[in-house]
């Protein structure tokens, strides 16, 4: 299993994520938040049978603290 996810954009502190189960674009969820004040704006989940939301969040913050443009997370 895996998930492409990618930063849309960052408008005024939240950050908007696509997540893609499986890469595919028909499929994708949207994340709107922001990681400061922990506010979500959005939240649509993904069309999938698998935590998708919870491997993104163990993935997308980068060694330095850094919000990740894009990345990919695949698990069996």
């Amino acid at each position: 299993m895996m998930l492409t996810y990618k930063l849309i954009d960052i408008v005024d502190g939240f950050y908007h994520y696509e997540i893609y189960p499986e890469g595919k674009v028909a499929d994708k969820g949207t994340l709107i938040f922001n990681p400061l004040t922990k506010v979500v704006k959005t939240l649509i989940e993904p069309n999938s049978p698998f935590d998708c939301l919870g491997h993104f969040a163990q993935d997308f913050v980068g060694k330095n603290g850094e919000f990740k443009e894009s990345g990919m997370v695949a698990w069996y």
